[in-house]
Formats: C-alpha cells, structure tokens, sequence
C-alpha cells in the first residue's frame, strides 16, 4: 500500500509552485509582453493601415474631383471655343456679305455712271451734229432776203420792248448801257431806228454800242442792263440743239 508523507508532499508543491513562479516570472511574463506589444503593434499596423486607406480615399476623391473639374473645364472650354468660333464665322460671313454687297454697289453705281455719260455724250454728239446740220443748211440757203427778214423780226421785238421795268434801280443822273451784236453793219437808218426806239421805250437817253459778230448768221442779240435777249439764227440753233438733246 502506498504511503503518503506530507512532507514529501509539501515539497513538491513547493517545489511546483517555485516551478511555476519562475516559468511565470521568466517565460509567461515575457511572452505576455511579447504578444502583447505584438497586439499593440498589429494595432498600430491596422490603424496605420485604415490611415493609409482614408487617405487614399481622399486622395481619390480629391483626385476624382479634380478630374471632373478638368472634364467640365475642358467641356466648357470646348464650349466656348466653338461659340467663339461660330461668332467669329458668322462674323466673317457677314463682312464678305459686306464686302460683296458694296462691291456690287459700286460696280452698279459705275456701270450707271458710265451708261448715263455715254447718254449724255451720245446726246451731245447727236445735238451737234444736228446743229451743225442745220447750222449748215441755214447758211447754204440764207440770201439777203432771209437776213433781211431775220433783222426786221429782231428790231420789231426791240421796239416794242418796254424798258422801263429794266432801269428803276438806276440813278436818274446814270444813263442806261445797251449793247447790240449783229452779224453785219448796220445802216445809219437803221441805227436812228434803234436809237429813237431805245429812248422812247425806256423814257431816257440809252448809251448804246454795237458789236459785230458773223457767227450769229441772221438776226440779233440784245443786251440792257442785265437782261439779254437772243433774237439770232444762231440762237435758234443752240436752242434747237438743247431741245434735240433733252428730247433724244
């Protein structure tokens, strides 16, 4: 039968509870340390970890951001680059529309201005060759007669000119000035006639003089004071070129 002693016993709890304080001391306590810095530092790598991810969120979210403010920048400015573009289109358009529309302006205004001074130089040439035609006929049938005739029409509306009208602004100590051109000579009759009808006619003694002119051909010109009257052929003629010339 086996015998238990108690101090056999004893001693060998002491014995393992001597055991157990060392390993406690000196293997327990050291590994609870161990793995207890092992937690703090797996902790530590976790929030550094989790850190690390937040910021890298941000950084993506900022990132992110960034990147659709350049897109929405980049579609804006694509935007107005076409507005400008189109304005500036449109606007080039519309100065060649201008440009083509005052061209077109000036080019009508030319050829008008063309047409209208080859009108006008048509007309001109057609009035003198029309008066040199009638000039010439006149002056191939005039004979002493016609001219004689065309002299007695001019001093008829001389005499019976009131002149009056003519010299009432004129001081009554100045006398009147008349000029008579014609295409010959005339007679010492013929200027008695005038001279008596140019005193009786404007109530004062008329300072007359006479002038010479053939290319009147026939008839007279008067001029008082400042009023003139064309009583020639030549006269006629011009007049008659006028008229063809306005009427052509």
């Amino acid at each position: 039968m086996l015998e238990l002693n108690i101090s056999t016993i004893l001693l060998e709890m002491a014995n393992f509870l001597i055991l157990v304080f060392v390993l406690f001391q000196f293997l327990f306590k050291p590994v609870q340390n161990i793995l207890k810095q092992r937690e703090e530092q797996v902790t530590h790598d976790m929030d550094e970890a989790k850190r690390a991810q937040e910021e890298a969120e941000k950084t993506k979210q900022i990132f992110e951001e960034k990147t659709n403010n350049i897109d929405a920048e980049v579609a804006a400015k694509t935007n107005e680059a076409r507005i400008v573009i189109e304005r500036t289109r449109q606007q080039m358009l519309q100065e060649v529309k201008t440009k083509v529309e005052q061209l077109q302006r000036q080019t009508e205004e030319k050829f008008s201005q063309m047409q209208s001074q080859a009108i006008r130089q048509h007309k001109e040439k057609l009035g003198n060759l029309a008066s040199e035609f009638a000039e010439g006929i006149l002056t191939g049938i005039m004979t002493p007669q016609l001219e004689s005739s065309y002299k007695e029409e001019f001093f008829n509306r001389i005499l019976a000119m009131d002149l009056k009208p003519y010299i009432n602004s004129r001081s009554i100590e100045e006398k009147p000035f008349a000029q008579v051109i014609l295409p010959q000579s005339l007679e010492k009759a013929d200027q008695e006639r005038i001279e008596k009808a140019f005193t009786h006619n404007a109530g004062t003694e008329v300072n007359i003089s006479y002038k010479i002119d053939p290319k009147l051909i026939a008839g007279g010109i008067l001029r008082f004071e400042n009023e003139m009257i064309d009583g020639s052929l030549q006269g006629q003629i011009t007049r008659f070129k006028k008229n063809y010339q306005e009427k052509v």
